[in-house]
């Protein structure tokens, strides 16, 4: 058999010989599941236009790439602070995480374009004499030498080809380490990804000849002939490739017919994507696509016509008349040629898509093959006979399809439709795992709590759901996570049930500080003394009037601003002083003044009064510092200002003061990343102020280097909260309002029913996850091994549950 590829130059594979040239790119993938209807649609035609606008053959390949573990460490490894990192600590969690995951088949797609090059010396505008080519057909000259002519021509096309697809979508040229995986990868799938040699460049030898072209380069078999250095053994309707890592075993499925009408949106299109991401083994996809230009398109669809009308004659003299099918398509094949006259002119595709199932044996190799089927429904997928070998070659980069009985023609459109670049991807390419996608792919999700500071994004992470959804567990990973990489930990537990100190490595570097009316905490929260100059006025008369009953008299809320500006300008740094200054004023000062007093003296709004020489009890002298408030009374989500009782005005209030304190502690050193996670932040989004704070909390995180962590039942307003947040994790909900509310926070549908009743249904850590980059898919949040789910888990019934081995928060992706 012939050797499928001659060479490889840069990123152009010769197939046959000089003349049979392709260039391959490396196409981005984009986050799919989460875009909205309008943002699939725009994702379609892109895809279309590139197949219109590249007017040439092509081939595309979506191949799986194995989750590397070692890789996943050493990145890890690579976002730490060095200063401050938790070696020893970190290492046991990376390699408990490793245990755990070494035994789990995740893989990523990637997506490489093979498009058909020509130059001159192939379209026909330059041809070599007649005494060249008489040479070469009589073997005086090798066909398989490259001319400096030729090389340069193809390398200049190529460019024009990579400049006409970046018009569309973003693409890389193939490294030639990376055509060299594609091509060894075919011989060990199911087994083992081969290691890639960024040094590998195939060379030629110069044959030193004087000529037109300038030197000619005779390529070394030896380079490509070793990267196909398996032995295939075909089979009926498969082939055994017996490689140094074992014996794979594959087979290769064509697609048949398409139904005449999809709906796009949804599986039946998505041919690229939805079936292929929802099974739990890779498989390997070749579309190959033979450009038909506009005329020759319209020539075939008019003989088409003829032969419908023909049949529809022919079975309307029979004796029960034409069939459905009969009737209908001449109808189908002029609304295809009004299609092709209009007037972009658009091509048609003669295409084929073949599938590639392997496994490490013959038996597993069949299930998936069935498996494969069962996920594509309908469309019938055929094995041929006798031509799997042909169809192992197509797979490689620069092949044309192999087998052309199961060609179709396509309209652009169809292609664009199949969406052969979309993925689950979601998360960051470099940080702690968190979770995976709710795929069969099961690709990891990583979150790096830095990475908003350190690209200038809004840094604020909202994590939104019911009780018991998982949304607590999350942002203790993330905090765990972070602490062990170096950061500085503020936690707000207004509740009490938050378990950091009990996770390995953490209590030794734990300051609990148990916030209560105690005189040695009085004035601790005082906002003339935490907040910082440009916000200190401001906090303190929100603070002053939240604690009063409404309705509030205007003219006391102008006394109180008064007192507080007098205070400042004296250099009074105690709420006390406020106070004291509206004793001295008008009877409205003085009545003010003394509804202070009243509620003031009352339990936890001591922690916001401080006395003007008492000293103020300092924290945050540990690297982990957890703010916790005992009896602290919180209103029911929802609930109106004027209904409140007086503990739950005070508990507000008091929340308030605690978040510019938790940013205050955080924010001491801007050189080292902090997290300030806030539970029960719903208190902080229902109203004007506390959107006001999270905004300032936003802008001062991305500059002091901080992270906040926002754990709410309510999302609240969403317009008000989407220019906050950075980040989001919505988890299930209770309510077809919030679910809607959290798909426009998403900035999805809201009128998406399939995605309503997904969060409706969400439990136990599954989530819609928005990223840094806007990117959006469900995730299912996975503690991984079940010591840190028992530790962290605050339900009454966990500890029984979670001493079985098997148990977890994790669970199988069955809504992929």
């Amino acid at each position: 058999m012939r050797a499928p590829i001659s060479f490889i130059y840069r990123n152009v594979v010769f197939g046959a010989g000089p003349e049979d040239a392709w260039g391959v790119y490396r196409l981005a993938t984009r986050s799919y599941a989460g875009l909205s209807t309008a943002a699939k649609i725009e994702l379609l035609s892109l895809l279309a236009s590139l197949a219109y606008g590249l007017e040439a053959d092509f081939t595309l390949l979506r191949v799986a790439r194995s989750w590397d573990i070692d890789a996943y460490a050493a990145g890890v490894a690579t976002a730490v602070d060095a200063r401050h990192v938790r070696a020893d600590a970190l290492s046991a969690h990376l390699q408990r995480q490793r245990d755990v995951l070494a035994d789990r088949t995740s893989h990523t797609p990637e997506v490489y374009l093979s498009v058909r090059l020509t130059s001159e010396r192939t379209s026909g505008r330059w041809q070599p004499d007649a005494l060249r080519t008489l040479a070469r057909n009589l073997g005086v000259r090798d066909a398989r030498a490259i001319s400096r002519r030729h090389l340069h021509e193809i390398e200049s096309e190529q460019t024009k080809v990579y400049e006409r697809i970046l018009d569309y979508v973003d693409c890389e040229p193939a490294a030639t380490h990376e055509l060299q995986w594609l091509i060894e990868r075919a011989f060990c799938r199911a087994l083992a990804d081969p290691h890639a040699d960024e040094a590998f460049h195939p060379q030629a030898l110069v044959i030193d000849e004087a000529g037109n072209d300038g030197p000619r380069y005779q390529p070394l078999e030896v380079d490509l002939l070793r990267l196909h250095d398996s032995p295939i053994n075909v089979e009926p309707r498969g082939l055994r490739v017996e490689s140094e890592h074992g014996d794979s075993h594959q087979a290769f499925l064509c697609l048949g017919a398409l139904p005449e009408l999809t709906t796009f949106p949804g599986r039946g299109a998505e041919l690229l994507f939805a079936p292929l991401e929802a099974l739990e083994f890779p498989v390997d996809a070749a579309f190959s696509a033979r450009h038909v230009r506009n005329p020759d398109a319209i020539r075939l669809v008019r003989r088409r016509i003829m032969d419908a009308d023909n049949i529809y004659a022919e079975e309307s003299t029979g004796y029960h008349g034409p069939s459905s099918s009969a009737a209908e398509r001449p109808q189908t094949v002029r609304e295809l040629e009004d299609y092709l006259q209009g007037g972009d002119r658009p091509p048609l595709l003669r295409a084929s898509l073949s599938l590639c199932v392997s496994a490490p044996d013959a038996e597993e190799r069949e299930r998936r093959v069935e498996r494969l089927r069962r996920e594509f429904g309908s469309i019938k997928l055929h094995r041929p006979i006798g031509e799997q070998l042909p169809l192992f070659i197509s797979q490689l980069p620069g092949q044309r399809a192999a087998v052309s009985h199961y060609d179709d023609y396509l309209t652009v459109e169809q292609f664009g439709a199949m969406v052969p670049i979309a993925t689950h991807a979601v998360g960051a390419t470099v940080g702690p795992y968190i979770g995976h996608t709710l795929s069969g792919a099961r690709q990891p999700v990583l979150f790096d709590p830095t990475e908003a500071p350190r690209h200038s994004r809004a840094p604020a992470t909202l994590l939104a759901g019911t009780l018991g959804s998982g949304k607590t567990l999350c942002m203790e990973l993330i905090m765990y996570q972070a602490f062990l990489a170096g950061s500085t930990i503020c936690d707000i537990d207004p509740k009490g049930d938050h378990a950091l100190e009990r996770l390995p490595g953490v209590s030794e570097h734990l300051e609990v500080i148990e916030l209560a009316p105690d005189a040695r905490f009085e004035g601790m929260l005082d906002p003339l003394r935490i907040a910082p100059d440009a916000t200190r006025e401001d906090l303190a008369c929100n603070f002053l009037l939240g604690i009063l009953p409404e309705p509030i008299p205007p003219e006391w809320q102008t006394e109180v601003r008064l007192a507080v500006q007098s205070a400042l300008a004296n250099g009074s740094r105690s709420c006390g002083d406020v106070v004291a200054e509206l004793h001295r004023g008008q009877q409205s000062a003085r009545d003010a003044g003394r509804a202070l007093d009243v509620h003031a003296a009352s339990g936890l709004a001591r922690l916001g009064f401080a006395a003007a020489e008492a000293p103020i009890l300092e924290a945050g002298a540990q690297p982990v510092t957890s703010l916790r408030i005992r009896n602290l009374t919180l209103p029911l989500p929802g609930t109106p200002r004027i209904e409140l009782t007086e503990d739950e005005r005070i508990g507000r209030a008091i929340l308030h003061l605690l978040a510019v304190y938790a940013l205050r502690l955080t924010s001491q050193d801007r050189r080292r990343h902090s997290v300030l996670g806030f539970d029960e932040a719903w208190v902080l989004l229902s109203d004007s102020s506390g959107r006001a704070l999270v905004d300032r909390i936003s802008r001062l995180g991305r500059a002091q280097n901080v992270t906040p962590l926002l754990a709410t039942q309510v999302i609240g307003d969403v317009d008000e909260l989407e220019s906050l947040i950075g980040a989001a994790f919505c988890f299930g909900v209770e309510s077809e309002r919030e679910a809607r509310g959290a798909l426009r926070l998403l900035r999805l549908d809201d009128d998406d029913e399939a995605l309503v009743q997904r969060l409706l249904s969400f439990r136990r850590g599954r989530c819609l996850m928005r990223d840094f980059e806007g990117r959006v898919s469900p995730v299912q949040i996975d503690l991984l091994y079940p010591e840190l789910l028992r530790v962290l888990d605050t339900r009454p019934d966990a500890a029984g549950e979670h001493d079985q081995p098997n148990a977890a928060l994790d669970a199988p992706p069955t809504d992929a």
